[in-house]
């Protein structure tokens, strides 16, 4: 049901927390990201990733066996954060928002669940606005369980929070970071968000042709469109070739200041650990 994927510690076998740690998790349906990171300098010491290969597990088995395999859940976190990567979410400027015109949204885009309940966080740009989304109830009593206090925030706030906060010269820019089994893809045109959404796929091919869909509804080629890339992209089978074709420009969003990640495999490329890392700076 879980594979763990990666589990770095710095120079270190294992993590010893310290009583300055912050603990933060993000998880989505296919896929969860534990970090650490040392509050008194910023250092980010520790990552674990593991990849959900079930759908429709029980979250308390999810859990309970990355607990068995966690270096990091374990210890107690006086400084939790939690980040939910989930698809069933919305941005609405604050002025339509209410807690019952969040719930409407949700209901009318993904359909009504009395399983989940809805949250909702501010968005730091110049025109006030909101991420609307669902969490499941089963989740939260799981976390309510294991962390005594923890804030949550959705990945699609922390994502625009960085983006729209950005000079952003092309006039068409596509940002794309991929997950285990879906991605995320943002559209920024002339300096205004018109998209963010989640997107399952089971072959590389399928994050090509969902890029170059989105940007051509855009109204503009995707030759001149700016495509920057992060996280577990796989590009073997020509994936960079058919995108460099595609494309105008490409780059690769890769932390500026890396000297406080200690938590740096070396047989990874940067950008793989961008989105998970930038959760945190």
């Amino acid at each position: 049901m879980v594979h763990k994927l990666i589990g770095f510690y710095g120079d270190r076998p294992e993590y010893i927390p310290k009583t300055t740690d912050q603990l933060a998790i993000e998880i989505g349906s296919h896929q969860m990201v534990c970090m650490v990171q040392n509050t008194a300098n910023s250092e980010i010491d520790a990552i674990e990733i593991f990849q959900l290969e079930q759908n429709n597990a029980d979250w308390s088995d999810i859990f309970f066996e990355i607990k068995q395999n966690s270096r990091l859940i374990g210890p107690s976190y006086s400084n939790v954060v939690v980040f939910h990567n989930s698809e069933e979410a919305l941005i609405l400027p604050l002025e339509k928002m209410s807690a019952t015109a969040a719930e409407n949204y949700l209901s009318l885009i993904y359909g009504s669940d009395e399983r989940s309940d809805t949250k909702f966080d501010s968005i730091q740009t110049s025109l006030p606005t909101v991420t609307i989304y669902r969490i499941r109830k089963s989740l939260t009593e799981i976390l309510n369980r294991n962390f005594l206090l923890y804030k949550t925030q959705h990945s699609y706030t922390r994502i625009l929070n960085d983006l729209l906060n950005r000079d952003i010269d092309s006039h068409v820019f596509l940002k794309l970071i991929v997950y285990h089994k879906h991605f995320i893809i943002a559209l920024v045109v002339e300096g205004k968000l018109q998209l963010i959404q989640s997107y399952p796929f089971n072959v590389p091919d399928d994050i090509l042709y969902y890029a170059i869909s989105i940007t051509q509804q855009s109204g503009a080629p995707s030759l001149q469109a700016h495509i920057e890339i992060s996280g577990m992209i796989d590009f073997h089978q020509g994936l960079l070739e058919q995108l460099k074709k595609s494309f105008g420009i490409i780059s690769f969003d890769i932390l500026p200041d890396e000297d406080n990640i200690h938590a740096k495999p070396s047989n990874y490329a940067s950008y793989f650990f961008t989105p998970f890392y930038k959760l945190m700076v």
